[in-house]
């Protein structure tokens, strides 16, 4: 019998040393500051119970940084994966929403898909992270729209079918 439940963990970056900037130069040098390594260390201890298998970021390094913190602490075996469908909404290749929201389905069928039956993670932004889950149907008000630093969602996948999708804190901000 195969495995049809996939969890993936949508994990907002911490706390970073700059404000954003819708310049992706600038904004691409922003990195963790102390607190935001604390907080991902933190939310790599949670993580660490559900035996994640691989972890996916975006190519923003504040991204990676959060990822290669959670990948330590969470005991997440392999490379960090990096994809372009984690990047911040205006570095993406596909700059439409309809179109973003067609990109990310895809991308989230083919975890499914890759992983059935794995708990992932994926380290990236605010603005795709709330992209994903509405295009999957959740709302705002079910999930608690914004995400904050070191926030995130846990969604549940029976097999490509989002069945439920749950704000999560653990990082306790």
């Amino acid at each position: 019998m195969s495995k049809l439940q996939t969890v993936i963990f949508f994990i907002r970056h911490g706390q970073t040393d700059k404000d954003f900037s819708s310049d992706a130069g600038i904004d691409n040098e922003r990195v963790l500051t102390e607190e935001g390594r604390a907080q991902e260390k933190r939310v790599g201890e949670y993580l660490k119970s559900f035996a994640p298998s691989v972890i996916y970021s975006s190519h923003m390094k504040r991204a990676v940084e959060t990822a290669e913190i959670i990948k330590v602490a969470a005991e997440i075996p392999g490379d960090i994966i990096s994809r372009s469908e984690l990047a911040e909404m205006y570095h993406g290749q596909v700059q439409g929403y309809a179109e973003r929201g067609a990109a990310f389905k895809d991308f989230l069928q083919e975890l499914c898909q890759k992983h059935a039956g794995e708990q992932i993670v994926l380290s990236f932004h605010e603005d795709p992270i709330e992209s994903m889950v509405a295009h999957l149907g959740f709302t705002t008000e079910e999930l608690d729209f914004p995400c904050q630093m070191s926030q995130g969602y846990r969604l549940v996948f029976a097999g490509e079918v989002p069945v439920e999708c749950q704000k999560i804190n653990p990082a306790g901000i």
